[in-house]
């Protein structure tokens, strides 16, 4: 293995060539999936994801469910019972899980259902000082719902929240730690959403689930059952507006008529990370539908995507194109139709995967992305720094 290290200031540098004794290769193959999802970093007092992310939940407690806090335990209701989380603790890991018969062993007692038009889309732990400690996104794809983690060094008390897509925010009784690693929280999502899904008749599951809950998102916040249409007299429309571009068999959507009119004074959609319900404002999903209303793309994006967009190969048999796009403040969005031409459309059928950390999906030969961008870090080079190879090692230096 030969590592390499690009500064964006002062280039490209390539480390010793390291051997890899055959007890140390793996059985797998390369995984062509780019680091995403708040990058596994250590940060020493929140992670922009997780508080922002948080923001948005309570945001939809309040739109959706009327209310600025979540619902707390309540053993004499149904309701309550099957939505409130739960931490078992081993060791030093701990678990969530949702619904008091996922814990108390007895049959009678509910547990949280997981269905295309109810599920758990977000499980996460704070510790005593309400700081996120771990975080996990879902779907209906995820069944049962659960979050695994390892408990933070300094933590001494955590408490669980899940948000149901039906019936809001509910918060699980405090739990006291006994026992931590020695590591620091990790600002990473523990389970992002699943990146390949089955087909059924023809459909992605989870592309159904996802324009289903953006729909049920839009009655329960904005009073309607139908997507916002187009409207170019209106300064929020045409910030929320998706549009399709075709590139040969290519299509991408962006949001925003900013990012397709080329005038710098039209709108383009913002992406704004914050712990403040009323200021975080983001495109949470982007998806495409056929001329037959099937969706044949879909991506999950953060508070931490700078420019929102979608990027996918035009499956065979494709004339039209419609983008939809939901933002978590203004609800969702549809694009105009795009007509496909033949020449257009590529060979391929759709691909059942949400991009979203990266999109973890193996190539036979080589990942395109990994390929592209060492071209592109390349260019860098050889334009900033005047060389077309990397600097190597120099003790000297």
């Amino acid at each position: 293995l030969t590592a390499y290290s690009y500064c964006m200031q002062h280039g490209l540098f390539e480390g010793s060539v390291v051997t890899v004794a055959a007890g140390n290769v793996g059985s797998g193959s390369v995984v062509c999936g780019v680091t995403h999802c708040g990058g596994k970093r250590t940060l020493p007092v929140t992670c922009p994801y997780f508080v922002s992310r948080r923001a948005d939940v309570l945001l939809v407690q309040e739109s959706q469910q009327l209310v600025t806090s979540p619902f707390t335990p309540d053993t004499t209701s149904e309701l309550s019972m099957k939505h409130t989380p739960y931490i078992t603790v081993t060791g030093t890991s701990a678990t969530v899980t949702v619904g008091l018969g996922t814990v108390s062993g007895n049959a009678n007692d509910p547990i949280h259902p997981t269905a295309n038009d109810h599920f758990i889309e977000n499980i996460f732990v704070v510790d005593q000082n309400d700081a996120v400690i771990a975080m996990s996104e879902l779907s209906a794809t995820t069944s049962p719902p659960s979050l695994t983690f390892d408990i933070p060094i300094g933590t001494n008390s955590m408490r669980a929240y899940i948000l149901c897509n039906n019936h809001g925010l509910f918060q699980g009784d405090a739990v006291v730690v006994t026992a931590t690693t020695s590591e620091a929280s990790m600002c990473e999502l523990t389970q992002c959403l699943p990146d390949e899904t089955g087909v059924v008749d023809g459909r992605c599951v989870l592309f159904d689930v996802i324009a289903t809950n953006c729909l049920l998102h839009q009655k329960l916040m904005h009073g309607t059952s139908s997507p916002f249409t187009p409207d170019a007299t209106s300064e929020l429309s045409m910030k929320h507006t998706p549009y399709i571009t075709v590139t040969g068999t290519i299509a991408r959507v962006t949001v925003g008529l900013g990012t397709v009119s080329g005038n710098p004074a039209d709108p383009i959609h913002p992406t704004t990370a914050s712990t403040d319900p009323t200021l975080v404002h983001y495109i949470r999903f982007i998806y495409v539908k056929d001329q037959d209303g099937v969706v044949v793309a879909a991506v999950s994006l953060t508070p931490l995507s700078a420019l929102p967009y979608l990027e996918f190969e035009i499956p065979a048999g494709t004339t039209t194109l419609t983008a939809y796009s939901y933002c978590m403040q203004h609800g969702l969005f549809e694009g105009s139709v795009v007509t496909v031409a033949s020449k257009n459309v590529g060979s391929g059928s759709v691909v059942c995967g949400v991009t979203h950390c990266g999109g973890k999906r193996t190539l036979p030969v080589t990942c395109p992305y990994f390929v592209s961008r060492r071209a592109d870090v390349l260019l860098v080079q050889e334009s900033q720094q005047l060389v077309t190879s990397p600097f190597t090692p120099d003790t000297t230096t």
